[in-house]
């Protein structure tokens, strides 16, 4: 029995340039490293592209790529973080069919994944969902039973969490903030 391997998330700063981005890229296809996700955006510098790759595979293998990438001209820094130390979120738009008599499950199930209608047709709804990788497939088998038409995800963009000791010199906790739950009276 094999093990699954552990994903490391690469997160690469490079300069907003289309030939850096083509080089950064053909690093990565070169080393043959199953991608799990692949995601570019710009970061809070000026002329500076985050690239965000989640990899399945093992340590060596992703230091190496690491490594290559740093020796790369462009390229300003990389780092990579195992993904369960990882903020990790995708973002989804999903069609899905509605009938008048299936609309308020559909509504529910909505409400359940904090997703929200984007538009709205007279058969069809096209959603927005953010959440967690496992949170969003989750999602997608819920809405199976409306039709789902169509689906578009991004891949995924990720943060590391913050050292306990990072969070406590910065006044922050360390702990995601609990979500309370308020009744309103009738």
């Amino acid at each position: 029995m094999t093990l699954p391997q552990p994903s490391w998330v690469v997160a690469v700063l490079l300069e907003d340039d289309l030939l850096a981005l083509n080089r950064a890229v053909g690093i990565v296809r070169r080393r043959n490293l199953p991608i799990v996700s692949v995601s570019l955006g710009p970061s809070t510098r000026v002329g500076v592209s985050r690239l965000t790759t989640v990899l399945a595979t093992d340590q060596a293998s992703v230091d190496r790529m690491a490594n290559q990438l740093r020796k790369m001209v462009g390229v300003l820094e990389v780092t990579v973080t195992p993904e369960a130390e990882c903020i990790t979120r995708e973002h989804a738009l999903i069609r899905v069919r509605v009938s008048p008599a299936e609309l308020a499950g559909l509504l529910d199930t909505i409400a359940l994944y904090q997703a929200a209608v984007v538009e709205e047709y007279a058969h069809e709804l096209v959603l927005e969902a953010t959440a967690a990788p496992p949170i969003l497939v989750s999602l997608l088998r819920a809405l199976e039973p409306f039709g789902v038409l169509d689906v578009v995800r991004s891949g995924a963009i990720a943060l590391p969490r913050p050292d306990a000791d990072d969070s406590a010199a910065g006044g922050r906790a360390a702990q995601p903030a609990a979500r309370v739950a308020t009744a309103i009276p009738a």
